[in-house]
C-alpha cells in the first residue's frame, strides 16, 4: 500500500489545482524558504483529520483557504485528496484504490469523502486505525514534532508506543466501557430508589384493594335484591297495562269506523278540489296558448318586413362590387409598368458584382503569403523561448541551492546564539528548579488541606440531598392521593353529565320536547326549561321540594300559551306522550316569598301553597292548628295535603333526584377545579424541589470531581519533585556538551561560505545566457510585428472590397424582392376581382331565396290566426265546468262537519284510556330506566333467582346492606387495578435491577480483559522497540548505547516513557541533555525502530534533517534507502545529500507573491518537467 497521487486546490498558497504523482520509494520536495513547500505536509495532516489550526500553522481554519493575490481572487473552497493503492487489502475496504478527500468552504463547513462518498471524520480515523497513519501517529513527522516527542513529559510521549503496539483501539474500548460502567452504576442507584418507593405504594394499595373487593361483594348482594324487587313491581304494572290496552282496543274500533267516514268525505272533497285545481291549470294553459298565438302572429309580421329590407341591402352591395372591379383593373396596369423598370436595373447591378469579386480574390492570395512568413518567424521565437525557459530553470535551481546554503548559514548562526543562550540559561535553570521544588512542596500542603475541606462539603451535600429526596417523596404521595380523588370525582361528574344530557328520569314526552329543543333551538325558542332545572334549594330541602312538586317537577315552563300549544301539537303529531306546560303569560300568581324572580308565576303556581317543616310530628300539629289551609311537606319527604291526606314511606319514583342532580354536577365541577388547582400547585412545588435536588446532586458531583482532580495533582506533584532532583544533577554535564557543539558549528559555517561563493559564480554565468536569449526574442518579435502590420493593411483592403460587394449583393437582393412583390400584388388584384364577381353571383341567388321566404311567411300568418280562434273557444268551456265544481265542494264540507262531531265524542273516551295507559307505561319505564341507569341492565336480562320472602322483608334486607355500605365510607374502587399495575411494575423493576447488576459484572470483566490484553500487547511491542532502538541507534551513531525505560512499571498502560542515550565516548544521559543534531538523530533512530516493528505505508519527513551535519546526513540517507524498500518516503528538505537519494523530485517556487507553483523531475529512465 502506498500513496500514488496527491491533489491540492485552494489550500494556503496553492491557488490553482496541484497534482503530485508519487511512486514507491523516495520523493523529495525542495524549494527556497517561504515558497510553501511545507504546505504540502500541512495539507496531508489536515486531510487525515487535524482539527487544530495552531498545528497547521494558522490562526483559524478559514486561514487555510487561499487568500488571493495581485492577479488571483481568494478561493471559496480548499480541497485536498490522497489516493492510495490497496491491492494488499490493508485498508478495510474492498477496493484496489482508495481516495480520501476533505474540503473546507469560506462559511466554515468541512466535508469528508471516501471514494467520493460522503462520510464522517470518525470513518477516516477508523479506516487508518492501527496502520500507523493518523494525525498523532508517526506517518507525518516535522522538526517541531520530533522536538515535541523528545521534549514532552514522559507521560505524553507514549502515544507513539501505543500506536505501534496497536492498543489505541483497546484504550478507546476501555474508555467507552468505563463510561458505560459509570452510567450503569447511576442507573442502579436510581432504580433502587424507585423500587423502594413502588414497594411502599404497593403495600398501601394492597390494603385498599381488599377493602374495595369487600365493597364490591356487598354491592353485588344489594344489586340482586334491588333487581328482584324491581322485577316484582314491573310485573304488577305490566298486568294492569294489559287490561287497560284491551279496553282501549275495543274503543279504537269505534273510533276507526268514525274515522273512515271522515276519510271518505275528505276523499270526495280532495277529489273535487284536485279537479278544480286541474281546471285552473288548464284554463291558465289555454290562456297561455292564446297569448302565444298572438305573439307568433306579431313575430311573422316582423319577419316579412325583415326579408324585404335584406333584398334592398343586397342590391346596394352588388353595385359596390362592380365599382371595386373597375378600380382593381387600373392598379394592375400600373404594377406591370413598374415591373419592367426593375428588371432592367437588376441586370446592370449583376454585371458590376462579378467585377468586384475578381479583385477580392487577388487580394486574398497576397494575404496568404504574408501569413506564411509570420508563422515561420513565430516558430523561431518559440524555439528561443524554450531555451530561455531552460536557462531560467537552471537559474532557479542555482538560486534554490544558494538559498539552502544561506538557510544553513542562518541556522548555524542561530544555533550558535542558541548555544550561548543555553549556557547562560543553565545556571538560571538550576535556580528555577530549586524554586519549583519549594513551590511544589507548598502546593502539596495546600492540596492536603483542600482535600479535607472538600470531604466536609461533600458530606453536607449528601445530607441536603437526603432531606430533599424525603420531602419530594412525601409530596409525590400527596399528589397521588389527590389524583385518586380527582379521578373519582371526574368519573361521577361524567356519569351525571351523561344522564343529564340524555334527560334520564324524565317522562317520554318531556324527553322528546327537550331533545328537539337541543337539535332545533329555533323551533321551540319559547321553552324556558323544566322545573327541575329552573329552581335551586339547599341540599337539606331537596327531598322535601321534590315530594311537594311530585310529577310537577317535570312540568315545562314556556313564555306564552302559544308556545305550549306548539309543544302539544308536536307531541300529538309524533305520538311521543303527554307533558304539562306552564305558560308564564296566563298563570295566576299568589303571594310567595322563596322563588327565582325570573320564573315567579311558574313557581307560585306549583309551590305557592306549600310549607316545609322539619318532621311529620310538626306537620301534623301545624295542620290541626291551620285547619288544612296549606300543603305541608317534611324534610324526609312525608306530605300532608290540604284535604288532610298523609303520604309517606320509601320513594321509588323515577323523578327522585332530578332536583339534586344539577346541584351535584355544580358541586362536582367545583371539586374538580379545586383539586386541579391544588395538583398544579403541588406539581410546581415538586418541580422546584426536583430542580433544587438536581442542583445539589450537581454540586456533589462537582465536589467529587474536584477531589479526584486534587488527588491526581497530588500524585503528579510527587513525580515532579522526583524529576526535579534528577534534573539538577544533570545540568553541569550539559555545560561541557554545549562547548563542544559550539566548535563543530564554527567549522560547518566556514565550509558553507566556500560553497556559497562557487554557486554565486555559476549563477552569474547562467544569468548572462538568459539576457542574450531575451534580446534575440525581442528582435524576432519586432520582425513579426512588421509583417503583421502589412498583413493588417491587406486585411483592411479585403474588408473594404467585401463591404462594397455586400452593398451590391444587398441591392441585387432588394431588386429581386421588389420584382417578387410586384408579381404578388398583381396576383392579389386578380384574386380580389374574382372575389367581387363571386359576391355579385351570390347576391343574385340570395334575392331569389328571399322572395320565396316572403311568400311562405304570409301563408303561415293566415294559419296561426285560425288556431288562435279555436284556443279561445276551449278556454270558455273550461271556465263553465270550474263554476259547477265549487258548488259540489261546499255540499261535501257540510257532511264532513257532521262526521267530525261523532268522531270527537269517541275520541274523548279514547283519550281517557290512553292517559291511563301512559301512566302505567311511565311507571314501567321508570322502573326499567332506574335499573338501566343504576345497573346497566334491562328487566328482561334479570336472571337472578326470585327471593322467597315478601316485599316488606326484601326492602328491610336492602336497607341493611345500604347501611353497611355507608358505614364503610369512601372506598377507592380503582385500587384493585392500581394494585395489580404497581405489583407488575415492582416485578419489572426488580428484573431490571438484576439485569443492571449482571451488566455491571459483565462490564467489569470486559475492562479486566482489555487491561490484560493491552498490557501483554504493549509489553511485547515495547521490548521489540527497545531492541530495535538499540540496533538503529548503533547504526546511526556508529556505536553507543540507549535505553527506553518505563517510569512506573506498576502501571504499564499509563506510565510515562523516558529515553536514555549514550553516544560513543559520552556518559549515559537523558535526551534533553544532548545537542540539537544528536537529539534529531535519536528521534530518527526511534522512528525507524518503530518502522521495524510495524512499517508505516508512507512517511512524510518535513525538514527533519535540518539539524544534521554532512556526516550524519549521509547516515540518515543510508537508513532511508534501506527502509524505502517497504515504506514510501516523502521528504521536504534543503539538503543536497538528501536530494540525491530521490526517485522523484518536486520543486516549489513562488514567482508571484503568495502563489506557489510546482515543477517535477523523475530520475531514472524518464525525465519530465
Amino acid at each position: 500500500m502506498h500513496i500514488n497521487q496527491i491533489k491540492i486546490s485552494g489550500f494556503k498558497s496553492f491557488a490553482e489545482d496541484v497534482e503530485l504523482i508519487l511512486e514507491p520509494g523516495v520523493t523529495t520536495i525542495v524549494g527556497p524558504n517561504g515558497c510553501g513547500k511545507s504546505n504540502v505536509s500541512d495539507a496531508i495532516r489536515w486531510l487525515l483529520g487535524q482539527q487544530s489550526p495552531r498545528a497547521l500553522r494558522c490562526a483559524n481554519m478559514q486561514d487555510l483557504l487561499f487568500n488571493g493575490g495581485s492577479n488571483f481572487k481568494p478561493a471559496q473552497r480548499a480541497q485536498a485528496s490522497l489516493h492510495f493503492t490497496n491491492v494488499e487489502g490493508k485498508l478495510a475496504l474492498e477496493s484496489p484504490e482508495i481516495a480520501v478527500r476533505r474540503q473546507l468552504t469560506r462559511s466554515g463547513e468541512s466535508e469528508y469523502f471516501i471514494n467520493d462518498a460522503p462520510c464522517l471524520l470518525r470513518d477516516i480515523t477508523e479506516l487508518f486505525m492501527d496502520t500507523g497513519i493518523g494525525v498523532d501517529a508517526y506517518s507525518v513527522m516535522e522538526q517541531s514534532k520530533i522536538d515535541l516527542i523528545l521534549n514532552t513529559r514522559p507521560e505524553e510521549r507514549r502515544f507513539l508506543f501505543d500506536e505501534v503496539a496497536g492498543i489505541t483501539k483497546y484504550k478507546h474500548r476501555k474508555k467507552t466501557a468505563i463510561k458505560k460502567l459509570e452510567a450503569t452504576e447511576q442507573n442502579l442507584v436510581r432504580i433502587n430508589d424507585v423500587i423502594h418507593t413502588v414497594q411502599r405504594e404497593t403495600e398501601s394499595l394492597k390494603r385498599q384493594a381488599e377493602q374495595a373487593k369487600r365493597h364490591q361483594q356487598l354491592h353485588g348482594q344489594l344489586r340482586n335484591l334491588e333487581l328482584d324487587l324491581s322485577r316484582r313491581e314491573h310485573g304488577r304494572f305490566a298486568k294492569d297495562l294489559t287490561q287497560t290496552q284491551l279496553n282501549l282496543d275495543e274503543l279504537m274500533l269505534a273510533v276507526t269506523e268514525a274515522n273512515e267516514q271522515i276519510d271518505s268525505t275528505e276523499q270526495q272533497i280532495e277529489d273535487a278540489t284536485a279537479r278544480r285545481a286541474e281546471l285552473d291549470n288548464l284554463i291558465r294553459d289555454g290562456q297561455g296558448v292564446v297569448s302565444r298565438f298572438a305573439s307568433e302572429i306579431e313575430q311573422t309580421e316582423r319577419q316579412i318586413a325583415l326579408y324585404k329590407e335584406r333584398q334592398l341591402n343586397i342590391q346596394q352591395q352588388r353595385q359596390r362590387a362592380l365599382q371595386a372591379i373597375e378600380s382593381l383593373e387600373k392598379q394592375s396596369a400600373e404594377f406591370e409598368a413598374q415591373k419592367e423598370e426593375r428588371e432592367q436595373e437588376h441586370r446592370q447591378v449583376d454585371v458590376s458584382l462579378q467585377l468586384e469579386e475578381s479583385r477580392l480574390t487577388a487580394r486574398r492570395r497576397v494575404l496568404t503569403a504574408l501569413d506564411t512568413r509570420v508563422t515561420e518567424t513565430e516558430s523561431s521565437v518559440e524555439a528561443a523561448q524554450e531555451n530561455l525557459l531552460e536557462t531560467r530553470n537552471q537559474v532557479s535551481q542555482l538560486e534554490t541551492q544558494l538559498a539552502s546554503l544561506n538557510n544553513k548559514l542562518e541556522y548555524s548562526a542561530a544555533n550558535l546564539d542558541r548555544i550561548t543562550e543555553r549556557s547562560n540559561a543553565l545556571g538560571t535553570e538550576l535556580e528555577t528548579e530549586k524554586a519549583s521544588y519549594t513551590k511544589a512542596r507548598r502546593r502539596e500542603q495546600q492540596l492536603n488541606a483542600d482535600l479535607i475541606r472538600l470531604e466536609t462539603d461533600q458530606q453536607k451535600a449528601e445530607e441536603d440531598i437526603q432531606r430533599y429526596q424525603t420531602e419530594l417523596r412525601k409530596l409525590e404521595s400527596e399528589m397521588r392521593g389527590m389524583q385518586d380523588s380527582l379521578g373519582t370525582s371526574a368519573s361521577r361528574f361524567k356519569s351525571l353529565r351523561d344522564l343529564q344530557a340524555a334527560h334520564e328520569g324524565y317522562y317520554t314526552g318531556v324527553r322528546a320536547i327537550l331533545k328537539v329543543r337541543e337539535t332545533e333551538p329555533e323551533r321551540f325558542g319559547g321553552i324556558c326549561g323544566v322545573i327541575a332545572e329552573l329552581i335551586r334549594t339547599e341540599p337539606d330541602y331537596e327531598l322535601a321540594i321534590e315530594v311537594a312538586l311530585g310529577s310537577a317537577i317535570q312540568n315545562i315552563v314556556t313564555k306564552t300559551a302559544e308556545d305550549a300549544q306548539s309543544g302539544i301539537e308536536f307531541l300529538k303529531r309524533t305520538k311521543a306522550g303527554r307533558v304539562t306546560f306552564l305558560p308564564l303569560d296566563i298563570l295566576r300568581t299568589r303571594p310567595f316569598h322563596d322563588y327565582d324572580p325570573k320564573y315567579e308565576v311558574a313557581v307560585q303556581q306549583l309551590l305557592g301553597n306549600t310549607v316545609v317543616v322539619e318532621d311529620l310530628d310538626t306537620a301534623i300539629k301545624l295542620t290541626r292548628r291551620s285547619r288544612h289551609s296549606a300543603r305541608l311537606v317534611t324534610l324526609e319527604g312525608e306530605l300532608i295535603n290540604t284535604s288532610g291526606a298523609v303520604t309517606g314511606g320509601h320513594n321509588t319514583s323515577s323523578t327522585s333526584g332530578l332536583l339534586s342532580r344539577s346541584r351535584e354536577l355544580e358541586s362536582l365541577q367545583e371539586r374538580i377545579n379545586q383539586l386541579t388547582n391544588q395538583l398544579n400547585e403541588k406539581d410546581t412545588r415538586s418541580k422546584k424541589l426536583a430542580g433544587k435536588l438536581a442542583e445539589l446532586q450537581q454540586t456533589r458531583q462537582t465536589l467529587i470531581t474536584q477531589g479526584q482532580t486534587h488527588q491526581i495533582e497530588h500524585a503528579s506533584l510527587s513525580k515532579v519533585l522526583e524529576q526535579g532532583q534528577r534534573q539538577i544533577s544533570q545540568l553541569e554535564e550539559q555545560l561541557s556538551d554545549v562547548e563542544k557543539e559550539e566548535v563543530n558549528l564554527h567549522q560547518e559555517t566556514e565550509k558553507a561560505k566556500a560553497d556559497q561563493d562557487a554557486l554565486q559564480s555559476e549563477l552569474e554565468k547562467a544569468a548572462k545566457t538568459r539576457r542574450t536569449l531575451q534580446r534575440r526574442i525581442e528582435r524576432l518579435s519586432e520582425q513579426i510585428q512588421s509583417e503583421k502590420s502589412k498583413r493588417e493593411e491587406v486585411i483592411e483592403s479585403c474588408q473594404e472590397l467585401e463591404i462594397a460587394l455586400a452593398g451590391k449583393r444587398e441591392k441585387l437582393q432588394s431588386l429581386s424582392s421588389e420584382l417578387l412583390n410586384l408579381q404578388k400584388n398583381q396576383a392579389q388584384i386578380r384574386e380580389s376581382i374574382g372575389e367581387h364577381q363571386a359576391v355579385i353571383d351570390s347576391d343574385d341567388q340570395t334575392r331569389q331565396e328571399l322572395s320565396s321566404q316572403i311568400d311562405e311567411a304570409q301563408r303561415k300568418f293566415l294559419q296561426i290566426e285560425q288556431e288562435k280562434f279555436e284556443a279561445e273557444e276551449n278556454v270558455r268551456r273550461l271556465e263553465e265546468e270550474h263554476i259547477g265544481l265549487i258548488e259540489q265542494i261546499a255540499e261535501a264540507q257540510k257532511l264532513m262537519r257532521k262526521a267530525r262531531r261523532e268522531f270527537d265524542k269517541h275520541n274523548r273516551l279514547r283519550h281517557h284510556l290512553e292517559v291511563t295507559t301512559t301512566q302505567l307505561q311511565m311507571q314501567l319505564k321508570a322502573i326499567a330506566a332506574r335499573i338501566l341507569d343504576k345497573y346497566q341492565i334491562t328487566i328482561d336480562q334479570i336472571e337472578i333467582e326470585e327471593n322467597p320472602v315478601d316485599d316488606l322483608e326484601l326492602m328491610g334486607q336492602i336497607d341493611t346492606l345500604k347501611t353497611e355500605i355507608e358505614e364503610m365510607g369512601a372506598v377507592n374502587l380503582v385500587a384493585i387495578e392500581e394494585y395489580e399495575e404497581h405489583k407488575q411494575r415492582e416485578d419489572f423493576l426488580v428484573t431490571q435491577r438484576e439485569d443492571l447488576e449482571r451488566s455491571l459484572e459483565s462490564v467489569n470483566q470486559a475492562i479486566q480483559k482489555i487491561n490484560r490484553t493491552s498490557r501483554e500487547t504493549f509489553l511485547q511491542a515495547f521490548e521489540q522497540i527497545r531492541a530495535n532502538f538499540q540496533e538503529v541507534f548503533e547504526e546511526l551513531f556508529g556505536g553507543g548505547e540507549t535505553e527506553l525505560r518505563l517510569i512506573d512499571e506498576s502501571d504499564v498502560l499509563e506510565s510515562g516513557i523516558d529515553i536514555i542515550a549514550c553516544p560513543p565516548g559520552k556518559r549515559p544521559q537523558s535526551i534533553t541533555q544532548l545537542s540539537g543534531g544528536e537529539r534529531s538523530l535519536v528521534a530518527i533512530a526511534l522512528l525507524f525502530a518503530v518502522f521495524k516493528i510495524k512499517p508505516s505505508p508512507f512517511c512524510v519527513l518535513d525538514e527533519v534533517d535540518a539539524a544534521l551535519d554532512e556526516a550524519n546526513v549521509l547516515r540518515f540517507t543510508n537508513l532511508i534507502r534501506k527502509y524505502a524498500q517497504q515504506t514510501q518516503f516523502i521528504i521536504i528538505t534543503h539538503n543536497k545529500r538528501t536530494m540525491e537519494i530521490a526517485d522523484v523530485m518536486y520543486g516549489v517556487t513562488m514567482e508571484q507573491a503568495g502563489l506557489s507553483k510546482v515543477v517535477s523531475a523523475k530520475f531514472g529512465n524518464k525525465i519530465a518537467a
